[in-house]
């Protein structure tokens, strides 16, 4: 480095030392008075932000809610809550969506009977599981924003005395050696320390305070929100967080340090800034005006101009210098990108042309047959990218046989997507020619092997539906086996006798047909291997028994309605995980 080059650094160094030592005691002093001013109002909104939260969760099943207390206040003891309860959410709904399906599976409104309309068994599995749901929203409540307490109370025939029903983990009795939470435990709330949790109950009105006590936590503010379900207050959500108040003469003594704050450093800057005023802003503003010329001009001999300005050998030469220097880069990026964005756009342009093709090559409309009343059919394609590999397709062969494709396509993206426009367009034709499903995959495998250089394949189940006696004459080309859910909520894996390579495999392939007889009022699930194999963010798959749960939770339902919940409980396992394969689904219902 030049010795005779001058150092900002070394010119401020000294001056910006004191002066944010300075600023750090003064901000520090004057925070802290300023946080004992508004502390209070800014908690209070706080915690009134967050029973809000806790509100908004309840707000769409208060009715629920209100009979969940009085089924709590009544059973409390009977619902022994595991101690460690926080993994148990699902195996609690579970258990209950298995026994409202045994004991209600003829009912077409079992998935909208609440607690009341349950019998006791089912009932009690019921408000298990909703007090297990809210019992850890309030945990959650209580973890995420870093609250002493977070809990729900109601008042019982005591006077002044509070049930908390929700209150996490604060006491555990041991039955036959298992830890369990105490539940239903009972507190007298003195109005004289307590005002506004009784305010807030008897009017059914937020308060405009907070409780103010002392407990093992130290000092604490309360906020209540009363819980309101049309003009019945039912009970009071609490939060709780831990404050403790500086004494008054730290209070006097910041107030007079502020004060000698506001003289000092005003004689500091008064200084520091007629000396940067000189030295530094006018030569920054030179530097500004010639950057925000190249901003509006983009003439790259500006970078020049800029470069050959300098005052002194110091950081704002050095900093001219690079300036100068990033604006030629910039101004050659600008030119690369503008290229690279063009190109991108009209990459993007004829993908999303090549998705509207694709999904207008599926049959969109349902119902497809509106005049026949003797089934119903339905079918949903999700690809993973702009353009995917599945695709399932429907036709009459003559009045009384229909034809049901469902297929999947190896690799994904737009090779995958013109070999599926080829296949489909082939087993259709093929279809109509030989009306036998093992015919038709065999001329359809032998057409695609001839010229597929990029040894793609197709795994195909190809039924025909005879509708007036219900069998179905169907073969299968390495595709994922079908599934029937009855009306009773039973389902069967269909399994073919023999089961065949996908086509375009290898020539001269003979595929074999097989049947199965449905009966009035069964469903066919057909589907591809994206739903099965559906991965979480822990890498686990949906797999078959989840998927046979869920078509057999949804018994009775339309397809139009089962396609639809399927999805939604895949969504759910997945998650934020990412959708890897296509998700295809088909259902076929025989009319009772």
């Amino acid at each position: 480095m030049n010795s005779n080059r001058s150092s900002l650094a070394a010119k401020f160094g000294s001056i910006f030392i004191i002066f944010i030592l300075i600023t750090i005691v003064i901000s520090a002093v004057a925070t802290y008075v300023t946080q004992n001013r508004i502390y209070y109002g800014q908690y209070m909104d706080e915690l009134s932000k967050i029973n809000s939260y806790i509100l908004d969760q309840m707000d769409d099943e208060l009715d629920e809610f209100g009979d969940l207390q009085e089924y709590f206040a009544a059973h409390y003891k009977e619902m022994m809550i595991p101690y460690d309860y926080s993994e148990l959410l699902d195996d609690y709904r579970n258990e209950y969506r298995i026994t409202l399906a045994k004991n209600y599976p003829d009912n077409p409104r079992r998935s909208e009977l609440k607690g009341r309309e349950l019998d006791d068994e089912t009932a009690f599995l019921y408000y298990r599981y909703m007090y297990l749901k809210y019992l850890i929203l309030f945990d959650e409540v209580r973890d995420d924003f870093g609250l002493d307490y977070a809990y729900y109370v109601y008042p019982v025939d005591e006077p002044d005395t509070m049930c908390f029903m929700f209150d996490g983990p604060r006491d555990k009795m041991t039955v036959y050696g298992k830890d369990y939470l105490a539940l239903g435990l009972e507190f007298y709330q003195d109005p004289a320390i307590h005002p506004n949790l009784w305010a807030a109950y008897n009017t059914g009105a937020p308060t405009e305070r907070m409780d103010s006590y002392d407990n093992e936590y130290g000092h604490v503010y309360c906020y209540a929100t009363p819980v309101k379900n049309g003009d019945r207050v039912l009970g009071v959500i609490l939060t709780d967080v831990n404050y403790s108040f500086v004494n008054g003469s730290i209070r006097t003594t910041a107030l007079i340090i502020v004060g000698i704050y506001v003289i000092v450093l005003g004689l500091f800057s008064a200084a520091i800034m007629g000396y940067v005023r000189k030295n530094v802003l006018k030569r920054l503003a030179v530097l500004e005006g010639q950057v925000a010329q190249y901003a509006r001009e983009k003439d790259p001999a500006i970078a020049d101009k800029i470069k050959s300005d300098r005052n002194d050998h110091d950081e704002i030469t050095s900093l001219s210098t690079e300036f100068s220097s990033m604006i030629r880069r910039l101004h050659e990026y600008m030119d690369n990108l503008t290229a690279v964005t063009a190109e991108k756009e009209r990459i993007g342009a004829e993908l999303s042309i090549a998705t509207e093709i694709q999904a207008s090559m599926l049959p969109r409309i349902f119902p497809p047959f509106p005049d026949r009343k003797e089934f119903t059919l339905y079918a949903t394609m999700d690809p993973a990218k702009e353009v995917g590999g599945d695709f399932y397709d429907f036709f009459m062969l003559d009045d009384d046989h229909l034809a049901l494709v469902m297929a999947d396509v190896s690799g994904k993206g737009v090779p995958a997507a013109l070999f599926m426009a080829i296949s489909k367009v082939m087993i259709k034709d093929n279809a109509y020619a030989c009306l036998d499903p093992a015919k038709t995959l065999y001329f359809v495998n032998n057409q695609l092997c001839s010229e597929n250089d990029a040894a793609l394949f197709v795994t195909v189940w190809l039924g025909i539906v005879d509708i007036s006696t219900g069998i179905v004459t169907y073969s299968d080309a390495g595709h994922e086996y079908p599934i029937i859910l009855k009306p009773s909520g039973e389902t069967q894996i269909v399994k073919p006798e023999r089961k065949k390579p996908p086509v375009a495999t290898m020539e001269d392939i003979t595929y074999v047909n097989c049947t199965l007889k449905m009966e009035k009022g069964d469903t066919l699930f057909l589907y591809t291997d994206g739903v099965p194999e559906a991965t979480n963010e822990n890498n686990e798959l949906y797999d078959m028994t989840r998927l046979e749960i869920t078509i057999g939770r949804n018994a009775g339902c339309s397809p139009m309605d089962l396609l639809p919940n399927v999805r939604a409980d895949v969504d759910e396992f997945v998650g934020a995980a990412e959708q890897f394969d296509d998700l295809t689904m088909l259902a076929f219902r025989l009319e009772e």
